[in-house]
């Protein structure tokens, strides 16, 4: 019986990033559109029940802590990271120690990139995928230039990193079926394997950020667990 609903899963899962694949062919340049209708993808899909329920248990302890916020990261822009600088800054001027708050980034869609190190970025050239440019060089990004900043990266000097962030104590996640679905056009840019890059993008996934089995998952337990939630997608 567990087999046969893995399997099911896995068929829907399937099912459902092929339609997803359809339904983003927009975003995707002709060449690799053409490449993707010819062909039907059949992709092994992992049961996410233990990372989700590790997940869970975060979610239900930063909604304990003070003002509780998350950050719907969904496009490759650097919004979010910014409002949690701006969040921690004003919330200590204001008396809330930043130990005490509760913070979390989402990153999902085209936000995925932001959880990814630089020998993944750079080796599938996501970048010049996602639409993400250095903001030092304007220049499609071959690195996640977020992850531990220089000065220029912000517009705005001083600001932290994801890695300084999580020092703060931020909790930050990415979506494991944008992983899947993104896997299956970037495999068919590269003319690679989806099981590898997907692979590849599990390996990638920067220190310490958590596997969600989706992005909405984590947004559809936000009002249970009295964490705010606040569009990132633009500034």
């Amino acid at each position: 019986m567990e087999t046969q609903n893995l399997n099911s899963r896995r068929k829907f899962i399937g099912s459902l990033t092929t339609g997803a694949m359809i339904a983003g062919l927009s975003l995707i340049p002709d060449p690799i559109q053409a490449k993707i209708k010819s062909k039907a993808f059949d992709f092994q899909v992992d049961d996410s029940s233990t990372y989700g329920a590790e997940l869970d248990k975060a979610l239900k302890k930063l909604g304990t802590k003070a003002h509780p916020v998350a950050f719907d990261i969904s496009q490759a822009n650097p919004w979010g990271l910014i409002w949690s600088n701006v969040y921690y800054i004003t919330n200590s001027e204001t008396g809330t120690s930043e130990s005490d708050l509760g913070v979390l980034n989402v990153f999902r869609h085209h936000g995925m990139i932001f959880g990814l190190n630089d020998a993944t970025i750079s080796k599938y050239k996501l970048g010049e995928f996602f639409g993400l440019n250095d903001p030092l060089t304007n220049a499609p990004t071959g690195r996640d230039p977020y992850y531990d900043p220089e000065d220029g990266v912000f517009p705005l000097p001083g600001l932290a990193g994801i890695k300084a962030l999580q020092e703060k104590g931020t909790l930050f996640c990415i979506c494991d079926m944008a992983r899947k679905v993104y896997a299956q056009f970037v495999a068919q840019k590269v003319g690679a394997k989806t099981e590898d890059v997907y692979n590849d993008f599990v390996a990638g996934t920067l220190p310490g950020v958590k596997a969600a089995p989706s992005g909405v998952w984590v947004l559809g337990r936000l009002a249970e667990n009295k964490i705010a939630y606040t569009d990132a997608s633009v500034g």
